[in-house]
């Protein structure tokens, strides 16, 4: 049986940018919850300013969400690192994507560039930013944090996902999924064609310390028409020399907070 801290974390989970606001028998009803056991939930996520009473019997997130965003941009060694090293290489016809991850999740933590690109007379948005989810399985930042996790970890995902896993084209069992992640490790980078958004295309390195520990992924975006085999190669070597200095920066970044 889930604890009571994690029933109040899938209460969280509900809250989305397609549903924004809930009321209590939305919550009831979503995660087969008691009225009371939903209301018991709300009031205490209430109570802890992760959620905010509305009207009309409506609950939407709180304000400690945005305290705790705050410190976060002040304090993540990960965030500060690549805000560091990426803000002198700003360029208009690309975007460099910072990427984290958190059970199954891809979260972009930091961007650096334009919201939208101009090539061959077209405008390509890109739709990605802080705090935006990636889906686990499809696009360069995500494969090149997936394909360099520890090997129980990557068993565990494909135990979870299997269909998923399947039906992004990385294997039909367990053996082919091995064999793709392995294939990524070997080269040293990802790539995804048209994977998150029409017209993009990426590059994406893993973000290793020296001790091999995974702290994130870095990956570069533009339009797919400029990517080839021989390009990727070579933008990946660039890469993974900007994803050192991240994690050099970020080493920096975490000691204060590793002596305290």
């Amino acid at each position: 049986m889930s604890s009571s801290l994690a029933r109040a974390f899938d209460v969280l989970d509900l809250f989305t940018l397609e549903s924004p606001r809930l009321t209590s028998d939305e919550v009831s009803a979503r995660l087969g919850y008691s009225r009371s056991m939903a209301y018991r939930y709300l009031k205490e996520l209430c109570d802890a300013g992760l959620l905010a009473s509305m009207a009309g019997g409506m609950y939407g997130l709180g304000p400690r969400i945005i305290e705790l965003e705050r410190l976060l941009a002040l304090s993540d060694p990960l965030y500060l690192a690549g805000r560091a090293v990426l803000k002198g290489r700003r360029r208009e016809d690309s975007a460099y994507l910072l990427q984290n991850l958190y059970d199954d999740k891809v979260l972009c933590i930091y961007k650096e560039g334009p919201d939208m690109l101009e090539h061959a007379g077209r405008r390509i948005v890109i739709l990605r930013g802080r705090g935006q989810p990636f889906p686990l399985f499809q696009g360069s930042g995500s494969l090149a944090l997936l394909a360099f996790l520890p090997h129980h970890r990557i068993r565990q995902v494909y135990l979870r996902s299997a269909h998923e896993i399947a039906a992004a084209g990385l294997g039909q069992d367990w053996s082919e999924f091995r064999r793709a992640l392995a294939g990524v490790r070997k080269a040293g980078f990802a790539t995804s064609h048209e994977q998150i958004a029409p017209g993009l295309g990426g590059v994406a390195v893993p973000i290793l310390l020296e001790d091999g520990a995974l702290v994130g992924s870095l990956a570069w975006t533009f339009p797919i028409e400029l990517m080839h085999p021989d390009a990727e190669a070579e933008w990946a070597r660039g890469l993974a020399e900007v994803a050192g200095e991240i994690a050099r920066e970020y080493v920096k970044q975490a000691a204060p907070a590793a002596q305290a």
